[in-house]
């Protein structure tokens, strides 16, 4: 049992040092983000006469989204290390207007249920001289990416893919998925 267990921690740790050496970017890099996140954020207390804060920037998120804005209590502004390093110059000049106007969106309109990327994001977005895009167009073949199983599910009318996550709240009884096209419940495939 000692064994599997120091074997494991070895594997764990061995697989740590490859994500760490994997993905380079530098403190400077780093702070020019935030330098980039906070002008962008001065610009639109420009635009709209306000004051919004600077929201806290961090760079923890994976996968194939290049960065992401959380609201709430303490809002965040989230980048994809990985592809900001790959692309960084490309990054600096897409990313971050986009996350920031998200969090500008969410100040400007609490509670209101706004769409994420609608017309009042749009705007935004033009009038920062940007193209209103929803997606990026980074190269994404040396982004590490995890992959998710598909199950396939069945309604009264076709077939559905859930990932591993929807999979496992219908099967943990924690959520219901329903068609969009007929409105039944899908059920796991035999």
């Amino acid at each position: 049992m000692k064994n599997r267990q120091t074997a494991s921690a070895a594997n764990t740790s061995t697989r740590n040092v490859f994500i760490t050496m994997s993905v380079f970017l530098s403190p400077e890099q780093q702070q020019e983000l935030h330098e980039i996140t906070r002008q962008w954020v001065t610009r639109a207390n420009r635009l709209y006469r306000r004051d919004f804060p600077v929201p806290e920037v961090r760079f923890d998120l994976h996968g194939r989204a290049a960065g992401q804005y959380r609201g709430g209590y303490q809002p965040c502004i989230r980048y994809n290390m990985d592809i900001a390093a790959v692309q960084f110059d490309a990054f600096c000049k897409r990313t971050p207007p986009h996350e920031v106007a998200h969090y500008i969106m969410d100040c400007l309109h609490p509670s209101k249920n706004i769409r994420p990327h609608g017309r009042e994001w749009q705007d935004l977005m033009q009038a920062y001289g940007l193209e209103p895009t929803r997606c990026h167009e980074y190269e994404l073949d040396n982004v590490r990416q995890r992959r998710q199983r598909r199950f396939t599910y069945v309604c009264a009318c076709r077939e559905h893919q859930l990932s591993t996550t929807r999979h496992n709240r219908v099967q943990y009884r924690k959520m219901e998925y329903r068609c969009t096209r007929c409105g039944e419940p899908v059920q796991l495939k035999s």
